[in-house]
């Protein structure tokens, strides 16, 4: 199958974002919103039983979410209704309430009238009413007649992520537009009140939040904006049934609409971001990077694809910060054992998690506002953000900042002056089965060391030397470009590449070449992943793994 590629004639970048704050009497506590729901009713009349009510309540406290921490709207609110209702009115009215608020506080931020707003990007999976929620915001905000509006519906958690593609494919007909795009989940229509184990699990995990972001596309838009655009891949694996119906909206037994969540749905995710981060990872590697992955190669082919394990890289590397998906604690502590990041890392996913709980689509956003809030980053720097939804599809962005960071968003106050720390979580990030397991860890970093050594010495003739030397050229090649740039980088990845024959030379001098320029670097890239991804031989990760 044809593989195609976006190539973008205009640069995207991303002015500013807002995550919504709600009011602090929506905050969940867990021991009184427990108490208030043994008076709620099964639509039959039955009130809530001892079983539903305690899988409920287990369900949640494995989460990761805090006991004190989350919201919800007050339909749905324990200590706020009688009986939980969440009909059209309800789902217009916390659409209002939670993307408007986005919104709103992005035009503040930013200076943008609603009237300079040339296009306009909605996503809410279960909530798709008509008109759209993109008509909606027109309505509010009294954008112009000519506002290129769309409202993607069905997408699930990944629409956050996945989005900006329609984004930034849109912005490259229309450079220098100011580009909207909005995503959250409404609760009020998804709130399931039936006794099917399966859709209770969306109930104890599914909160109200949202985010609002401004893009633009074109070279002189750079001096306003944040962070560039560099990368973004997407995949759907809805092709594999499982993929396709481990997650899904529909009724019950009893006729009760929800969202339901089988036990296929973490190996599927999982899967499906394996298969974007395959996509994604040779794009943005070091060169240090290559020419490890190049030498993984070539030993698997000269020593045998048994005695030489799958090269995948330390993404601490490449990346600075991550912003995952955070779909609840099995999830996030799956994704960590998947692409072995330390727990600082995974620190602002996990923040996250404790105290606004999954927002579907707009949870790395979340991740993104903590980041900027405790001021972590630093011109240059690399941030990714991944998602996955029901279908199932990932999707990967990777953003590059143009500028330090501090903003402290009213959604992360908190820890505008002092950042969370492990201890201050529902649940630790790292448990005592991670020790030796993960990047960042004192033990893994010295075994990783030993076998390196062990492996590089164990090769014959002049092929040892050879490899040896690429990959400090090229290690030092990284380092140069980080003091000198790309002039010195080029120079160490030729020497590196001399230094290695076969496949791995190949793979090493491909991307060298992509210095040249923006068309060449794609062309080049392309070839580059192809080279090093020879037989499925460089990058791997194991779905199950990924999903725990």
């Amino acid at each position: 199958m044809r593989q195609t590629k976006t190539v973008l004639r205009d640069p995207v970048f991303m002015v500013d974002f807002s995550v919504f704050k709600p009011e602090d009497e929506l905050r969940i506590n867990l021991n009184e919103c427990a108490d208030s729901c043994w008076k709620w009713k099964h639509p039959d009349g039955e009130y809530v039983s001892q079983d539903t009510h305690e899988f409920v309540k287990k369900v949640f406290e494995k989460s990761g979410i805090d006991h004190n921490g989350s919201y919800l709207p007050k339909n749905l609110h324990p200590q706020h209704t009688l009986e939980p209702h969440g009909g059209q009115d309800e789902s217009f009215a916390e659409a209002r309430l939670v993307m408007g608020g986005a919104v709103a506080d992005l035009l503040q931020k930013t200076g943008i009238k609603a009237e300079e707003i040339d296009i306009l990007v909605t996503t809410s999976s279960v909530f798709a009413p008509t008109p759209s929620v993109a008509s909606m915001l027109i309505n509010m905000f009294k954008m112009r007649e000519d506002v290129q509006a769309y409202s993607l519906a069905g997408m699930g958690c990944g629409a956050g992520v996945i989005g900006i593609h329609l984004v930034r494919d849109v912005l490259q007909a229309h450079p220098g537009a100011n580009a909207l795009f909005i995503c959250s989940e409404i609760c009020s229509s998804a709130f399931y009140r039936g006794r099917d184990k399966h859709c209770l699990v969306s109930n104890a995990l599914f909160r109200m939040g949202g985010c609002a972001a401004l893009l633009t596309s074109g070279a002189s838009q750079r001096g306003r904006s944040k962070y560039q655009l560099t990368h973004s891949e997407r995949v759907h694996t809805g092709r594999r049934d499982t993929g396709y119906n481990c997650m899904y909206v529909g009724p019950d037994e009893a006729g009760q609409q929800g969202i339901f969540l089988y036990k296929d749905l973490p190996v599927e995710a999982g899967l499906a971001l394996e298969k974007c981060l395959k996509k994604i990872t040779p794009q943005i590697m070091t060169w240090g990077q290559y020419a490890e992955a190049a030498v993984a190669i070539g030993k698997r082919r000269w020593y045998g694809k048994e005695a030489v394990p799958l090269y995948v890289p330390d993404f601490t590397r490449c990346v600075d910060h991550f912003c995952l998906h955070a779909g609840g604690y099995a999830i996030l502590k799956g994704i960590q054992k998947g692409m072995r990041l330390p727990a600082d890392k995974m620190m602002p996913s996990f923040a996250n998690l404790k105290d606004y709980g999954n927002t579907s689509s707009s949870t790395t956003w979340y991740s993104f506002a903590y980041i900027e809030t405790v001021g972590d980053i630093k011109r240059g720097q690399v941030i990714m953000q991944a998602g996955v939804g029901g279908g199932m599809k990932a999707g990967i962005n990777i953003w590059r900042a143009l500028r330090d960071v501090k903003d402290v968003h009213p959604a992360w106050a908190c820890v505008a002056e002092k950042r969370y720390t492990e201890a201050d979580l529902p649940r630790p990030i790292t448990r005592k089965e991670d020790v030796g397991t993960l990047t960042g860890t004192k033990e893994f970093d010295e075994s990783q060391g030993a076998v390196k050594k062990t492996n590089l010495g164990a090769m014959n003739g002049h092929a040892a030397p050879a490899a040896a030397a690429a990959a400090a050229a090229a290690a030092d090649a990284d380092a140069d470009v980080a003091a000198n740039g790309s002039t010195k980088k080029s120079n160490g990845i030729d020497q590196a590449g001399k230094l290695l024959n076969g496949a791995a030379a190949a793979a090493v001098k491909v991307a060298a070449h992509a210095e040249n320029g923006v068309v060449k670097q794609l062309h080049a890239k392309q070839h580059r992943a192809d080279d090093v991804q020879t037989d499925g031989e460089s990058l791997t990760m194991n779905g199950s793994a990924i999903a725990v």
